[in-house]
């Protein structure tokens, strides 16, 4: 244990080198430099001033001189001085990580002591009120971006009720209430639904009857056998949960104005203030890639049997299985084995009645005809019952494992099966079958058709008709004039708001095919190929994925510029690595198959094989990813957008309509109700298209 503690550790230091060049290299090219930023702010330098200040931070060297500058210090524990304020890096940093760890500490503690329970509750009444009751919340938390959370709860609990402040932390635990609730509620949807999923597999156990058959009391059962054994996934989506809320709270802080470490990165970004951005996004990925240790070592104490693999004792191999032997006393039937080629070892015995019986169960009968009894031919040899048992079994199993309706059972004469009359669906037809059976499926096709359809409607809708002011309807509440309201300007807000549907849902296919094309190629060669393919591969995977996306995202975005191309760029890089792996995965199970061998033998490319035979066999779990990934690659484009750093103003993307009527929440809330409930039916329609492809592809999924 302790063994593998250490090497994960010191896997740390190729990532840390890695996060740190690539960060500090994205914001040495974003535009403006430290000096601009200076005199932007109302400097007056003379041209010495400047000259000096540029020796100072090395601005006249070159980006790989700064950053072994910048690496030695680091060595030596230090994070370097604010680009714009003058402050050490390392005690801004400080200052602010408790913060930080407070507000995701106490949001684990919310989500984790209230979904587990959940879950198991939901699991022991599978398909009754309660569990549908909880399934449809956790579906609703899960599609419900955090910040427009927050802004709900400052509009109940802070403006209405009073009962705690709408932002800061001057007021003790009064103000760590509400971003705590905010968030916890995302770990609270992604752990209860785990919790459910995890408990339905083990509750179906036999195991567990056992405990029940020997009098074991229905608590001890659930908690000590059945979630005992269903830790795992649920701890590694509690892991992953805090992970991305620490890394995410960004969002969190700037809504409530938490001073954690999330909002003095996104203060930094926008100051281009390289130094505090590599020192802030350095030390929050070191942290991310500690808890995910943690959660691995923790893995060796919930499940005995992954601590036994650290064990360093050694075993023995076993050898390689020997095939099990027939004995045969019939000399007649041992003739014919030995003669179709079986060299087996004598263990099993099959006696001429057993072969008399093989027989009757192959054929019905001796005779070719029941009607020509009286002439009886030739008896056929014992090698030809036996033959004709397994083949006509053979035909059994077929005709069991196909689903039917019972108009569509063929006929069969004298054991043969006439395949004429039966038409197998095909594997799409299946799969549309199980959608149209699946209720949750079909409201999520449903409410993706209309957003398609009010996305075609948007594109008739002018430019101009959304930006043009009509200061005489400011803030006129929703009715039949202004269907969602009006803005500050007098802009109807309906109108807005579907004109967004081309900047959400675009940016949503837009990255996640983008972030599928690259992330299925990747994950193709490394699986196919393997070895120093599949390790360089992965390693960039793991690089990529050690980086908070929000972060990632709002670095991308200050580099390349506020457009929207751009933004589907920053949201696609942050998908990447969940494709490789899980194409990597899917290609690793299907690449020893003998279609995959003889598709070699006769000569076909290595391209051809990987894109035609192998892929295609291995789409299922890629097509559900890729329906999923949808509602969060809108949630991450939306959270930069509010954060600043989507779509720029005056484009009404969603997340930027949140941001922008935040500030008349109290006397115009519907500026951000609409937007925010187009991005959560959003969201929860792709959500529930995808678990209907889940249960679709997957049986065992289902309730």
């Amino acid at each position: 244990m302790i063994r593998y503690i250490l090497k994960r550790i010191l896997l740390l230091i190729p990532v840390i080198i890695a996060v740190s060049f690539l960060v500090f290299t994205l914001m040495d090219l974003a535009p403006g430099d430290p000096i601009e930023t200076m005199l932007a702010g109302g400097a007056e330098l003379s041209l010495e001033d400047i000259q000096a200040l540029r020796e100072q931070f090395h601005l006249d060297r070159s980006v790989f001189f700064r950053y072994g500058i910048y690496m030695l210090n680091l060595l030596q524990g230090d994070l370097g001085v604010s680009d714009v304020t003058g402050i050490d890096v390392w005690n801004l940093f400080t200052t602010r990580l408790p913060y930080t760890l407070v507000l995701a500490l106490g949001g684990l503690i919310i989500g984790a002591g209230i979904s587990i329970p959940m879950g198991i509750r939901a699991a022991k009444r599978a398909g009754k009120l309660t569990d549908n009751v909880t399934t449809t919340f956790t579906l609703i938390g899960m599609s419900m971006p955090g910040f427009w959370l927050g802004i709900l709860l400052i509009l109940l609990f802070s403006q209405h009720l009073g009962w705690f402040p709408a932002g800061g932390a001057r007021h003790g635990f009064r103000s760590f209430v509400l971003p705590a609730v905010c968030s916890g509620m995302m770990l609270m949807a992604l752990s209860t639904r785990q919790t459910r999923s995890s408990m339905l597999e083990v509750l179906k156990s036999d195991y567990l009857r056992t405990a029940r058959a020997k009098g074991v009391p229905e608590k001890s059962v659930i908690r000590q056998h059945a979630l005992g054994n269903a830790w795992i996934p649920i701890v590694t989506t509690i892991g992953t949960s805090l992970s991305a809320s620490l890394a995410g709270s960004a969002v969190v802080e700037s809504v409530f104005a938490w001073p954690g470490i999330g909002r003095m990165t996104v203060e930094a970004v926008n100051a281009r203030d390289v130094t505090t951005v590599t020192g802030a996004v350095i030390m929050t990925t070191i942290i991310y890639v500690l808890i995910q240790l943690a959660v691995d070592v923790l893995y060796a104490f919930v499940d005995p049997r992954i601590k036994a693999q650290y064990i360093g004792t050694k075993k023995k191999k076993a050898g390689p299985p020997t095939k099990p032997a027939l004995n045969v006393s019939n000399p007649s039937v041992a003739a014919a084995l030995a003669g179709s080629g079986n060299k087996g070892a004598a263990t099993a015995t099959v006696s001429p009645a057993a072969v008399s019986h093989a027989a009757g169960s192959a054929s019905g009968s001796i005779y070719e005809n029941e009607a020509d009894e009286a002439a009886p031919k030739a008896k056929p040899s014992a090698a030809d019952v036996i033959t004709k048992s397994f083949a006509t079994r053979t035909i059994d199993l077929k005709k069991a494992e196909m689903d039917l309706d019972d108009a569509d059972v063929p006929a069969t004469v004298s054991g043969e099966f006439m395949p004429g009359r039966y038409h197998k669906r095909s594997r799409a037809a299946e799969i549309f079958r199980s959608l149209r059976r699946n209720k949750g499926a079909m409201a999520g096709l449903s409410i993706v058709g209309v957003l398609l359809g009010l996305l075609i409607f948007s594109l008739f809708i002018s430019f101009d008709a959304i930006i043009e002011p009509n200061v005489a309807a400011r803030f006129t509440p929703p009715g039949s004039q202004f269907w969602f309201g009006s803005d500050g300007l007098g802009r109807d807000q309906f109108l807005r708001v579907v004109f967004g549907t081309r900047y959400s849902l675009g940016i949503g296919f837009g990255a996640t095919i983008l972030q599928a094309v690259i992330g299925i190629f990747l994950g193709t060669l490394a699986g196919y190929y393997g070895k120093i393919i599949d390790e360089i591969i992965m390693r960039f995977s793991d690089i990529l994925a050690s980086i908070p996306g929000i972060l990632l995202g709002m670095v991308i975005v200050t580099v390349l510029g506020q457009s929207f191309p751009n933004l589907i760029v920053a949201v696609a890089v942050t998908g990447i690595p969940i494709y490789i792996r899980i194409t990597r995965a899917s290609i690793l199970s299907i690449r020893g198959q003998e279609y995959v061998e003889a598709a070699k033998a006769i000569g076909l490319s290595d391209f051809r094989i990987m894109f035609t035979q192998v892929l295609s066999n291995g789409l299922a779990p890629i097509i559900v990813t890729f329906t999923t990934s949808l509602g969060i690659t809108i949630i991450v484009a939306a959270s930069l957008s509010f954060l600043g750093f989507g779509v720029p103003v005056p484009h009404p993307e969603w997340g930027a309509l949140i941001s922008g009527g935040r500030e008349f929440i109290r006397n115009a809330p519907w500026l951000t109700t609409f937007p925010g409930i187009f991005i959560m039916v959003t969201v929860l329609a792709f959500n529930l298209l995808g678990d209907g492809l889940r249960d679709a592809l997957d049986p065992k999924q289902k309730k």
